[in-house]
This record gives C-alpha cells, sequence and structure tokens, in this order.
C-alpha cells in the first residue's frame, strides 16, 4: 500500500532576492499595497515559484511573515505531483505549509485529508485521513486514520485504522505501517485470519519483508495454526542482469499433535564468472521423504517422486567444452521394508565431461570446384569421467570409470539424389576394478555403419481447406551397423563381446561392448499445404506418417522387430490428434496402440454481448480438451481411457466461470476436478474454488481489493 503526500513546495529563497521578485502571478484583478508591500489575487489567480504553482478563487502574500495564502478550490502543482483542497498556507522562511480539505490522487489511488502539516519536506502530519481506490463518487470501500505521519519515499504510520465497505466498518487496527516507496521497500506483510475444522483458528502469512536493494530481497513469514502446528518459512531471491540469479526457501514446521519438528531446505543459484566460467547450483533437501507428500499445497510438488541436488562448473576451452559436477538424488517413493532392491540414493562425484564437437579432418578448400570426397570426413571426441556410489537398503556398491570415444563420419550425395552417410565409431573405457576383483580393467571396441537416405517430392493442386497447393514428401531411409563380437582388453588378449556382463559393471551411460549387424529401415511421408492468406504464404504440414522397424540375425526367433508407426494430423489450427501403435508380423497382433486428440477453441459469442453500450465486445470463451485412449486389445492389458478439459467463460462483463476437470472414462469417474467463479465488484473482486481428488478436497474463498491485493479476507478448506 502506498501513500503521498501531495505538498510539496519550493526551499525558501537563499539568493538574497526578495520573494516577490521570485515570483510569477497573475489573476483578473490585483491589488498591493504599497505601505506593507502585501499582494491580493482575486479570481482565477495563480502563482509560480521555482518548480511549485499554486491556483485558487484568492491568493494573499503577506510580506511581513512571508506567508502565502490561498482559498476557494486551491490546485497545487509540484514536479508532477497535485492536490486540489480549499486553502493553504505557505511559509516562505521556515519551508512549512498546511493545507485544508486536501484531496489528491497517487499511484492508482485518492487520499483525502482534513488537514496536511508540512514540518519539513520529509516529515508531514495528516488529520481526519481517507484513502481508497475505487474511482466511484460514493465509495466501495475506504481506509480511515486519525492520525498519520508521512515521510516521503519511506514510510506512513497512522492511527487508528479502520476499514470501511458500504460505510459499514469490518476491521480495526490500533495503528498500521505502511511502506511507501516506489518499487521494492521493507514493511510487514498483511496476515490472512480465518478457521476451518482441521486446524482451527489460524494466522498465515505473518511476517516481514526486506526490500534491501533492486537486486535481493528477503521474506519472512509464519503460520500459525491452533490445532495443528507453528510454521516459518525464509524466502530469499536474488538476481543481476547477465551475472547471477537464484532464490532459496527454507521451511521449518512444530507439530503440536506428535511434537515432530520438520524441515525443508530449497536453493538454486547461476552465475557466469568473469573468465566465462558458468556456476549452477540446486540444492533440495528434507527431513523426511513424506514432508512433500504431506504438507505442500501444489498437487505437483506433493507427486514429486524424488529429490535432485547438485553443483556443476562448466567453460568453454577453445573449440571444446568442459563441465564438472557433483550430484546427488534421493528417491522418495522407496520406502524401506517394501519393495526388495529398491534404490534409495545415488551420489555422482565427481561427474567429468570434455567434449569436441564435429570439425572436418581435412581443411575445406575456399574454391567449391577444388574440393573432394576427403573434404567431407568429419571427427568429434567425447570423453566422460564418473565416481558414482548407489544405496540400497542394505547394501551399496561404488564404481568409478572412465570413457572415450571418437566418431569418424562423411556426408555426400551421389547424382544429387541419394544420401551417403558412413560412419566409424571407437570406444574405450577402463574402470578402476571389475566383478573379479581386478584392478584398472578395461576394453576398446570398433563398430561401423553406413545410411543411405532420398526424398521424393510430389505437388499438386487442390482446394482442401483453403489450401491451393499440397506437397507431399517422401523419405526414405536404410541404415546399417556392424559391431566386431570381440573387444580388446587392456592385458593385450581379445576376448569374445557377448561375456562382458560376467566381468564389466554396468552403470549410468557406462555401457558393455556389444556386437552383430542391425539393419534399420524408416519411411517418412510428410503432407503440407500452402495458401495465400492476406497477402501472406501460409505454409503447415497438415500430416505426418513414419514408419520404422529393424532387422539383425542375433534374434533367433523374430530377426524382425515390429513395425512402429507415428501418424500426426493437424489439419486445422484448433484440432491435433496423433496415432501410436506397432505391428509384430510374426504373430500378427497389433500392440502398443494409442490415440492423442487434443482440441483448442476460443472466441466472443455475439449472443453473449452485454447489453450496456454498443462499444462493448462480445464476451470472450476458451475451451481446451485432450484425450488419450490406450485400449485394451487382449486380456492381459489394461484399458487407458481418460479425458482433460478446461472452460474458461465470461459470463457477463463482472461474471467470469472457469472449469477444469480430469476425467477416467473406464472407471467412469473423475480423477479431480475443480471450478472457480470469479466477480468483479469494482474496486474488489472475488473468487470461489472448489476442488475436489482422490487426493485432496476442499475449498477457497477470497475477496480482494485489486489495488491493494494483500488488503483480502480468505477461507481456505482442505487437507494441506
Amino acid at each position: 500500500m502506498n501513500l503521498c503526500l501531495l505538498l510539496l513546495l519550493s526551499q525558501p529563497d537563499t539568493t538574497g532576492i526578495e520573494p516577490m521578485q521570485s515570483m510569477a502571478y497573475e489573476a483578473d484583478s490585483l491589488v498591493f499595497s504599497i505601505t506593507d508591500e502585501d499582494l491580493t489575487l482575486i479570481g482565477n489567480a495563480s502563482i509560480e515559484h521555482k518548480q511549485m504553482s499554486i491556483t485558487a478563487d484568492t491568493i494573499r502574500y503577506f510580506s511581513i511573515d512571508e506567508t502565502v495564502r490561498a482559498s476557494g478550490n486551491m490546485e497545487l502543482a509540484d514536479g508532477g505531483d497535485n492536490a486540489t483542497g480549499t486553502a493553504l498556507v505557505y511559509h516562505l522562511p521556515t519551508a512549512t505549509a498546511r493545507t485544508f480539505s486536501t484531496t489528491s490522487f497517487y499511484d492508482r489511488a485518492q487520499y483525502n485529508s482534513e488537514t496536511v502539516t508540512m514540518l519539513s519536506r520529509n516529515e508531514f502530519n495528516l488529520t481526519n485521513v481517507v484513502f481508497t481506490s475505487c474511482e466511484k463518487d460514493t465509495f466501495d470501500y475506504y481506509f480511515w486514520a486519525e492520525m498519520m505521519k508521512v515521510y516521503p519515499d519511506d514510510k506512513a504510520v497512522a492511527k487508528p485504522v479502520i476499514l470501511y465497505v458500504q460505510d459499514t466498518p469490518v476491521f480495526w487496527l490500533p495503528y498500521a505501517v505502511f511502506p511507501i516507496r516506489r518499487g521494492r521497500s521493507s514493511g510487514f506483510t498483511i496476515p490472512t485470519i480465518g478457521s476451518s475444522s482441521r486446524d482451527g483458528r489460524y494466522i498465515r502469512k505473518i511476517g516481514y519483508y526486506f526490500g534491501f536493494s533492486d537486486y535481493i530481497d528477503l521474506l519472512i513469514s509464519s503460520d500459525l495454526m491452533e490445532k495443528t502446528r507453528f510454521q516459518v518459512t525464509m524466502t530469499e531471491r536474488h538476481s543481476l542482469r547477465y551475472v547471477m540469479n537464484g532464490r532459496s526457501r527454507i521451511q521449518w514446521r512444530r507439530q503440536f499433535e506428535s511434537k515432530r519438528d520438520r524441515w525443508l531446505v530449497e536453493s538454486a543459484h547461476t552465475q557466469e564468472l568473469p573468465d566465462g566460467t558458468m556456476v549452477r547450483l540446486t540444492g533440495n533437501f528434507v527431513s523426511d521423504r513424506s514432508y512433500l507428500q504431506e504438507t505442500q499445497q501444489d498437487p505437483q510438488d506433493r507427486m514429486e517422486g524424488q529429490l535432485r541436488s547438485w553443483l556443476s562448473l562448466s567453460r568453454n576451452f577453445g573449440r571444446g567444452s568442459a563441465q564438472a559436477s557433483i550430484e546427488y538424488t534421493e528417491y522418495l517413493d522407496a520406502l524401506p521394508d517394501t519393495i526388495d532392491h529398491e534404490i534409495l540414493s545415488e551420489l555422482c562425484a565427481p561427474d567429468i565431461r570434455y567434449n569436441l564437437p564435429s570439425a572436418p579432418v581435412f581443411r575445406t578448400p575456399s574454391d567449391p570446384a577444388d574440393q573432394r570426397i576427403w573434404h567431407s570426413l568429419y571427427w568429434n571426441l567425447n570423453s566422460h569421467y564418473l565416481a558414482e556410489n548407489t544405496e540400497w537398503e542394505d547394501s551399496s556398491l561404488y564404481n568409478t570409470g572412465i570413457k572415450i570415444s571418437s566418431r569418424l563420419s562423411g556426408s555426400n550425395r551421389l547424382g544429387d539424389i541419394l544420401a551417403v552417410s558412413p560412419w566409424l565409431n571407437t570406444t574405450g573405457t577402463m574402470y578402476h576394478r571389475d566383478r573379479q576383483g581386478h584392478r584398472l580393467p578395461g576394453w576398446l571396441h570398433n563398430s561401423v555403419g553406413l545410411s543411405l537416405a532420398t526424398d521424393i517430392y510430389g505437388m499438386f493442386s487442390s482446394n482442401f481447406a483453403g489450401y491451393s497447393i499440397l506437397r507431399h514428401t517422401i523419405s526414405p531411409s536404410i541404415s546399417t551397423s556392424w559391431a566386431p563380437d570381440r573387444y580388446l582388453a587392456t592385458d593385450g588378449n581379445f576376448y569374445e563381446a557377448e561375456n562382458a556382463d560376467s566381468i564389466y559393471y554396468r552403470f549410468s551411460d557406462f555401457s558393455l561392448p556389444s556386437s552383430g549387424t542391425v539393419v534399420s529401415f524408416s519411411l517418412l511421408n510428410v503432407l503440407e499445404g500452402k495458401r495465400l492468406s492476406r497477402g501472406i504464404i501460409d505454409k503447415k504440414t497438415l500430416a505426418e506418417l513414419s514408419l520404422t522397424s529393424s532387422w539383425s540375425p542375433r534374434r533367433e526367433d523374430e530377426t524382425f522387430s515390429p513395425v512402429s508407426a507415428s501418424l500426426n494430423l493437424t489439419p486445422t489450427q484448433w484440432i491435433s490428434s496423433r496415432v501410436n501403435g506397432a505391428y509384430n508380423a510374426y504373430t500378427g497382433k497389433v500392440q502398443d496402440i494409442s490415440f492423442t486428440t487434443g482440441v483448442q477453441l476460443s472466441g466472443n459469442d455475439p449472443t453473449m454481448r452485454p447489453d450496456s453500450g454498443f462499444a462493448m465486445m462480445p464476451l470472450a470463451w476458451r475451451l481446451n480438451l485432450s484425450h488419450n485412449w490406450r485400449p485394451a486389445l487382449y486380456s492381459e492389458e489394461d484399458d487407458l481411457n481418460k479425458l482433460r478439459f478446461t472452460v474458461n467463460i465470461d459470463l457477463t462483463t463482472r461474471w467470469a466461470l472457469n472449469y477444469r476437470a480430469y476425467y477416467d472414462i473406464t472407471e467412469d469417474d473423475f480423477i479431480s476436478h475443480d471450478y472457480s467463479i470469479m466477480r468483479d465488484l469494482d474496486s474488489w473482486e472475488a473468487i470461489f474454488t472448489r476442488h475436489v481428488s482422490d487426493i485432496d478436497s476442499g475449498f477457497y474463498f477470497r475477496i480482494n481489493i485489486k489495488v491493494f491485493p494483500d488488503i483480502k479476507v480468505e477461507q481456505h478448506t482442505s487437507s494441506f
């Protein structure tokens, strides 16, 4: 809440010039006393002195005490601030002033006071003050204070303070302190007071906000629930453009019934150092595994199954990039004594990577005529060192390893039709120990591959959905890879790749050498449309069909994998559909099929046009719908058929309705749904929300002032 003193007058004249000589004035008539040098301005009178100007029906200047007095429709302007009133007294030598029945506007609010006394340019006293953001002649609401002391650009102290709604007192405070700085400013937050059957009477979000600067702030707030808990939360934010940004949250709660102390710590920080090093820090810690599920109001937070914390440093070195990190992951869903061999936590410390992106092996000649096939050869390098510790309920495993891989690849087109891309990949890995306990074991393995691809285009005229031209693109491709069935170990001998799993550990992205031949097939069909709309050519993808499969002689029973298909349809901007599935030619069965449809509609309904003026726009409505269906093709599968939809309707210029639902069609039951009704009350706004779900059900009601949203009355009933 902001309050501005509206009387800002110039300082006393210290230049040696008489006040009369430093003022510009005019009026319908002027009376000047030669004896005492008094001046009286009558009718449309005005005086200007430095940055200050006064207009009134009558203005008098008294030279003996150097006082300016204005009366009748007085208006004061100083440095962009304006005030109106019935009278004004200003004493030039002491730079003090007093206005009577003063009205002013500042920051979307109106302030009325019986008297305003300027003790100095940094201190003012007001009496019988009324302030509101309501623009009506008869206020919907207003605050009244008997006395108020104002320190411009700092704070205002008032006592007592009463909130009136339609001239009816609603609440009373013995005194209140309001920050009136523009932008961030320190001050007390306005709490929420209420009661519920679960918590009893409560006071929420009572605290203090520290606006240290434009780059950092801190909010300390607390909740006191009569029956359940006491909670303190500290939230810090910091940001410096192009340098750093981040936030931290510490939450501690005392539960009365169990006498249990619980806590949460969250922190995130990103900073770029002068040498180009990027620092990223994220920390998430809780006192117990069920803290989020039992305490957080946001459903997404309650369903969070793991907490990740990490520190990373990254920097570019020439053409390459390096990254070093430490990461800790705690799995909250892993409960002891429930499922055997569940992972409780993972620690990666350190995790170091260095990568060189693809670059030409040979320098590319400046003249394209001099280019040869070897100029299309590229190579890259990726290296990774990792130390990982995995914790289970009754055991743990510590692994370290270093891996270096490099790929040599090329790309050429034969006859500008067929794209040919061969490649050769080499991977070497070394561990600190193997499964037999041998130290520093490792292996070196190679693989080669080749891919062929082309595009076939077809264009034809059409009248579909306004598209004058349709283009059909068919992109077939085939790729093959081969890896020998032996690898070279660090002892200098060759061993069979199929036995590597019994010797080396597999963790993170440290895989084992594989062998064999794999041939992959893919066929992509794309249908695009082009039309001319308002002088602009509009191109849009209308449909995509992708088919993929692979063949490998190592698969003894089914050498061909099922044919996977994916169809995307976007015929218009408001509807889209996707179908995924696979067909097994050996069993003759369709498997893993699913349908997803999305609809997005919005508009203005002329039948809902308000009657209060021809200039009003028709009221808006919006509809979002998504349907996901995975049919149960066989008895051992479960049918999945769920629908999500959201509806937003502006019923009138003052009423709005939002409805959101998640519905299980198979079970014929709502998973969750909620609706909100919003009412515009001129200076106020009200919202009522009802939510129902398997996890939590309840309602929320709030009525608050638009300009001062912290001034509100709310009621919240739920499990959180």
